[in-house]
């Protein structure tokens, strides 16, 4: 056995202990590496001074342990609540981090779990290793310097700006002040290839009214500027009893003769377009700038797919 002080000794009983809750007093002492008796004098100290160490004899053996709740320094969760948790971990979007936790937490579970079981959606190597930054960098109101992938482009270009809402998705969103050009812009974290707090760079507040009414006017993290604008599109039935039930944040539905009647205010027209297409035949957009939208998009896939049907356009 080896010599330690007193407080490596306790430090070492403690580190145990947060480990595995039960131990044998001879395979601890090994553990700690200390004569059995210093252990054991050790342990009723620690027991006397409040930590809520219970021995159990079984000849020829000692046990000592912890309850699974003890964790000095942390929070105290009940059984139903380190459940809770458990539960709601199992929902997030699977990752390195949320796995992690996870595994700690089902060492604590009153009863045993099954994570395997809770199909999660997962979020990507980009927002496992960017998210935390830009989350950092809202709730510490500090200035992000990031690069950014513009899809319309193809360009990438370094970026500063003052993130306000994070929306973790997935797909993860955050919605910042653009440096750039001052104004309020959506920014999805696939597209971030490096991030990182600059508090070089000042900070932008923005009014929280002004960036709530911003998110209220997009669409599915889409906002094509300006002020929102009232569209209205028609879905026949049957599909309108699938579409009720899938509608988009935001938009307000309401039954009418052989359909339904949805409405959404909304700056993303663009978006709104694209998801009125996606029905098809069933659906009809009754607002005139929702159906030039609509038209452009519809007309543009008919081209695109009669240029398909072309001889040209066969595999050599």
């Amino acid at each position: 056995m080896g010599q330690r002080s007193n407080t490596e000794t306790i430090v070492a009983i403690l580190k145990a202990f947060l480990d595995t809750r039960t131990w044998k007093q001879a395979d601890l002492a090994r553990h700690v590496d200390v004569q059995p008796a210093t252990l054991h004098k050790r342990l009723e100290e620690l027991k006397a001074s409040g930590i809520p160490l219970s021995a159990e004899r079984e000849h020829p053996h000692v046990y000592w342990s912890v309850p699974k709740s003890w964790y000095p320094g942390g929070v105290l969760l009940t059984s139903e609540q380190v459940t809770e948790v458990f539960r709601q971990l199992s929902r997030i979007p699977r990752g390195k981090g949320r796995n992690q936790l996870l595994e700690s937490i089902l060492k604590f579970l009153p009863a045993p779990g099954t994570p395997s079981a809770i199909i999660a959606m997962e979020t990507t190597a980009r927002e496992e290793q960017y998210l935390p930054v830009i989350e950092d960098a809202a709730n510490q109101k500090t200035a992000l310097q990031f690069r950014y992938l513009t899809v319309t482009s193809g360009k990438e270009a370094m970026r500063h700006g003052s993130v306000h809402r994070v929306l973790v998705g997935p797909p993860a969103r955050f919605v910042a002040t653009c440096h750039r050009d001052g104004g309020l812009k959506w920014f999805r974290v696939e597209n971030v290839t490096d991030a990182k707090v600059a508090p070089s760079e000042p900070f932008r507040d923005a009014d929280p009214k002004v960036v709530d009414a911003h998110l209220r006017a997009s669409l599915d993290g889409f906002h094509d500027g300006g002020a929102p604008v009232k569209h209205v599109f028609f879905v026949n039935d049957p599909d309108a009893r699938w579409v009720a039930r899938n509608l988009m944040d935001g938009m307000d539905c309401e039954e009418v003769p052989g359909g339904i009647r949805i409405t959404v205010e909304t700056s993303g027209a663009s978006r709104l377009a694209r998801y009125v297409v996606g029905l098809g035949a069933a659906a009809k957009a009754l607002t005139p700038d929702l159906a030039r939208e609509v038209t452009t998009l519809a007309e543009g896939a008919l081209a695109a797919s009669r240029a398909m049907t072309e001889p040209s356009a066969i595999l050599r």
